[in-house]
């Protein structure tokens, strides 16, 4: 009984309506191209840091391999291109380390990665709701990082994987395990952090660029 009705019996009748099917219905599914660029930048910062990496270790064992087969030579002084490359070698790996640790908190507070946040996206649950940071983690990207390691099956699921965002639903292998769906960030604000009612009253520090 409302608290209307507990102070007069005779006020007319309310109905509680639950708005969950209203907030799904606003949201704004992301589109293909979008979602690809937003992949896109992800993907990039770590494929620059490992090729970054390897050619600081590979560069000086190709030389160092060279020096054993040439009687002579000396080997390369401190402070030298070698040295100067392993050092290089640590900044690109602690910026990739600190790359991944920023997406990380962005994903706990708004449900995007760097590449989705920039792109104006974001992945909530089917109904609208916010995806908690386990459910991104051991649903949505653990089982399909799984089945890449099987034997010949890991081959074909880098590919079908993303293909199927191109039926009619857009939502990939990762989106069916995890009960997620990409789309406009503009259309879910409440699927966040500060919008969860769970931590409505909390003071909580935000991200933003």
């Amino acid at each position: 009984m409302s608290g209307a009705r507990e102070q007069n019996r005779f006020a007319p009748p309310r109905a509680e309506v639950d708005d969950s099917h209203d907030a799904e219905a606003r949201m704004v599914p992301a589109d293909r191209g979008t979602r690809f660029l937003a992949a896109l930048i992800d993907g990039l910062p770590t494929f620059v840091g490992v090729i970054g990496i390897l050619a600081a270790v590979a560069i000086p064992a190709y030389e160092n391999y060279k020096q054993r087969h040439a009687p002579g030579i000396e080997p390369p002084p401190l402070g030298s291109s070698h040295h100067l490359l392993g050092s290089f070698a640590v900044v690109i790996g602690l910026a990739l380390l600190a790359y991944l640790v920023y997406s990380t908190i962005l994903v706990f507070l708004y449900g995007q990665t760097l590449g989705k946040r920039m792109m104006g996206i974001r992945v909530v649950r089917m109904d609208g709701s916010r995806v908690a940071f386990s459910r991104f983690i051991f649903l949505r990207w653990l089982p399909t990082f799984l089945m890449r390691l099987i034997p010949i099956v890991g081959w074909f699921v880098p590919l079908l994987d993303p293909l199927l965002i191109f039926r009619d639903s857009r939502r990939c292998m990762h989106d069916e395990i995890a009960d997620t769906r990409v789309v406009t960030a503009a259309s879910s604000t409440e699927a966040t952090l500060n919008g969860d009612a769970k931590y409505a009253s909390a003071n909580l520090r935000t991200i933003s660029f």
